[in-house]
């Protein structure tokens, strides 16, 4: 017992955990997270359970939650619980349930006080999910496994027991006369990672290597020291510069790139399109994610956006307090601003202005430039990306574009001089609802 609370302390010092410091723990029930509870409360820190019912298994999941509180009340430690339906969460999202389980975690651990949370992963873990990585083709990173503290968008995640067996944990809770709670969907083999555990694992250390687990896990180190000088190095670029990297660095920094978002899991397919992309010379090209993001590089910039359809409507009438996303002040005096536009308002006579999106051969002549020219041949000159060009209004004047904000007004509706008559034309940005 004193060597495995020496690896769990030793752990939590070497990544800065302090015992006055709240430490949240989370606990599912099971023989894990509940062993991991009672050595660090045994250890002298100051633990805060917390508890997500995944609404997953009816009554038993009832049943974990119950165990919970009365484990908290029994340690007298406080709790916080929360039920998320983690099925309706993986349909709304189009995500697997791991997925969904893993986005209704972190949104409970978003929602206290800052502080370190710890997990129950342990060894046996860290080689399922080595083999489980490798069998989708993850590079070295994802080979190195879980680290012992992760920050994550602000989450700052502790593994005190990486270094020790499923094993040796439920032989502490048998010494000791403590419970646990068995799921029993861990024994279903519909699962890929149960699979794992209780056929091919087991295949292999008997055929294969009867030290299976301590090989991988020396690999995993090994992979995990090399990962800490591949990241420095991978980390000196940024987004803007990144098409310079050689492909292998590229990769890595996607990937990095992306968990820093929230989104772990990308194909290799994938990584690979958005390699192609980042190394074409010019112009501009988009790569779905998922149902919700994509990913657009523009001129060897990649940029995460929201999936979104282009405007089908033709035109919107320009009228005070319109709902659109517009608004129109009258004024005197020239003057032109990234979203602001003067223009006359003599030409304009009672004439209707109207807003559209950009259409197919759209010409205009720009201020300062000598003839028309067409809308698209200005916007890649701009090097505004083609995935953004069909979000980019336009307004006009009858069939006549008067401006494109953000980028210029036509010649012929420029204010001529100081005093005369003008309207001033502001773009604002629309709340989302």
């Amino acid at each position: 017992m004193q060597t495995m609370l020496k690896s769990i302390e030793s752990t939590l010092q070497n990544e800065g955990v302090k015992k006055t410091e709240i430490l949240y723990v989370a606990v599912s029930g099971g023989a894990d997270s509940v062993a991991l509870l009672h050595l660090l409360n045994h250890l002298g820190y100051t633990c805060h359970v917390l508890h997500l019912n995944h609404l997953l298994r009816g009554d038993e999941s009832e049943k974990d939650q119950q165990f919970v509180e009365t484990l908290a009340h029994t340690l007298q430690l406080p709790i916080t619980t929360q039920q998320t339906d983690v099925s309706a969460l993986a349909s709304s999202h189009s995500i697997s349930i791991e997925m969904a389980g893993r986005k209704a975690r972190h949104e409970l651990f978003r929602s206290l006080p800052t502080g370190p949370i710890a997990l129950g992963h342990h060894a046996d873990d860290q080689v399922e999910t080595f083999l489980l990585r490798l069998m989708r083709g993850a590079g070295r990173s994802g080979l190195s496994g879980m680290q012992p503290l992760q920050i994550i968008n602000g989450l700052t995640l502790v593994r005190p027991l990486l270094h020790l067996h499923k094993e040796q944990l439920t032989e502490w809770l048998k010494q000791h006369e403590l419970t646990w709670r068995e799921d029993a969907s861990n024994a279903n083999p519909a699962f890929q990672r149960n699979q794992l555990r209780h056929q091919i694992l087991p295949l292999l250390k008997n055929e294969l290597n009867p030290n299976l687990v301590e090989t991988l896990l020396r690999t995993m180190n090994v992979f995990r020291d090399e990962d800490v000088w591949l990241d420095q190095t991978t980390m000196k670029y940024e987004a803007t510069n990144i098409a310079t990297a050689p492909p292998f660095l590229q990769r890595r920094w996607i990937r990095h790139w992306l968990y820093e978002q929230q989104i772990p899991e990308l194909s290799f397919d994938v990584c690979e399109q958005i390699i192609e992309a980042l190394n074409q010379p010019d112009g501009s090209r988009r790569c779905d994610i998922d149902h919700q993001y994509q990913i657009e590089i523009a001129y060897g910039i990649p940029r995460l956006v929201e999936r979104k359809v282009a405007p089908t409507s033709p035109s919107w009438t320009l009228e005070e307090a319109t709902g659109i996303g517009w608004r129109k002040d009258h004024g005197k005096g020239p003057g032109i601003l990234p979203a602001t536009a003067s223009i006359s308002s003599d030409k304009l006579a009672q004439r209707t202005l109207h807003v559209r999106p950009i259409q197919p051969g759209d010409r205009f002549q720009p201020l300062g430039m000598k003839g028309h020219r067409k809308l698209q041949d200005i916007l890649v000159d701009q090097k505004i990306p083609a995935t953004q060009r069909p979000f980019i209004p336009v307004v006009c004047c009858d069939d006549e574009i008067i401006w494109v904000p953000g980028y210029c007004i036509a010649s012929d509706w420029r204010v001529l001089a100081p005093q005369a008559s003008a309207l001033h034309l502001t773009l604002f940005q629309r709340a989302e609802t």
